[in-house]
């Protein structure tokens, strides 16, 4: 028999609903872009599409893209003391900024946007898994990168990373049984303890078996937070311009990590926008009785009466956020009521609490 394990629903009345929120992540098939070119007379670093897992892959990627910036620099030499532009200021282009910076590169920031970002509105899971798409080359790539990501968010959630404080921690995850977040390499390298197979009771009639995992909660919220801090006290300049072409630029080195806008610098085909939709809650019982992830597969009727499974998320990002929805090509922000309301519809079924 299952250990049971007793939580506490979030409550999503309409009296605990913060706010509804629409954002479009830049998403590129099979994989993101990282790769560096010297190109008339410029460095030019791609760093994008990462779109619906930018948060999981954030720190490795950052750091691979470095990497192979600095084999550049080493083979053209020329280049190592010439300033660097970073175009984009979500969590790409903060981090890349501070860790050039650090390196002892002399940085700026150009950003069409500097707040309100798809950064700071995400949700905060680490879920690494590659896409059904990739390459074995490119799931590799997924598997390395991850990896060096998930050693930074322990780094964060342990008080040993170098610059970024209290913005990760362990928390239980319940997964449906059959949904694979990836972690098999994780749990082979003990990086992730192997999941507990649990019963989770809400207390009233809602009872499932799921897998308990022990992993990191990214507070997207604070890191940015302390990204921007870290910027700030590097006398990192953040300017705001829309940039229509990097060969406008006057530096040499360029970082491309403009999110939405970054393929329109290289013609990338592979770019496709995604749409999502959170909702912030409010009002909820005491966060403490709060701190768990959920991710599941919740039955939904459609229109035409056909049942099919939707995920549901969970996280105790600011009071509570649900989520998540992943609608392929849309790019319009204006907000989707009828997502919205099936989300909620889903998640009164699964946690037993009025929508």
């Amino acid at each position: 028999m299952n250990p049971i394990i007793h939580l506490t629903p979030p409550s999503i009345s309409d009296a605990h609903i913060e706010k509804k929120v629409v954002c479009i992540r830049s998403h590129r098939e099979r994989i993101f872009c990282i790769s560096s070119e010297l190109k008339n007379d410029k460095i030019i670093c791609h760093l994008y599409g990462h779109g619906g897992a930018g948060w999981t892959f954030l720190f490795g990627s950052v750091q691979k893209a470095i990497k192979e910036f600095e084999q550049l620099i080493k083979n053209n030499p020329s280049y190592k003391k010439k300033p660097i532009c970073v175009v984009g200021a979500g969590c790409f282009g903060l981090l890349s900024a501070i860790t050039l910076s650090r390196l002892g590169f002399n940085v700026r920031i150009i950003a069409k946007e500097t707040s309100n970002l798809a950064s700071d509105r995400a949700a905060g899971f680490f879920f690494p898994r590659a896409r059904k798409s990739s390459t074995p080359q490119e799931r590799a790539i997924f598997e390395s990168v991850g990896m060096d990501s998930y050693r930074a968010y322990l780094d964060i959630a342990t008080g040993m990373h170098p610059f970024i404080k209290n913005a990760s921690r362990l928390m239980p995850a319940y997964y449906n049984e059959d949904i694979d977040p990836g972690f098999g390499h994780y749990i082979e390298k003990g990086l992730i303890d192997a999941p507990e197979k649990v019963t989770i009771d809400f207390g009233n009639g809602k009872r499932y078996d799921a897998l308990q995992y022990n992993t990191v909660f990214i507070n997207p919220s604070q890191i940015m937070s302390e990204l921007r801090r870290n910027s700030d006290e590097l006398g990192i300049k953040i300017e705001i311009e829309d940039v229509q072409n990097l060969e406008e630029l006057p530096e040499s080195i360029i970082f491309n990590c403009a999110g939405k806008g970054a393929p329109t610098f290289n013609s990338d085909t592979r770019m496709v926008p995604v749409q999502g939709h959170l909702i912030r809650l409010k009002n909820q019982p005491p966060m403490d009785q709060l701190q768990y992830m959920i991710n599941v597969r919740v039955a939904q009727v459609d229109p035409n009466n056909w049942s099919r499974d939707t995920l549901l998320y969970y996280a105790p990002k600011g009071n509570g956020i649900l989520g998540i929805t992943f609608i392929r090509g849309q790019a319009d922000e204006a907000a989707n009521a009828e997502e919205f309301d099936k989300l909620l519809a889903r998640a009164g079924r699964f946690f037993g609490t009025a929508s």
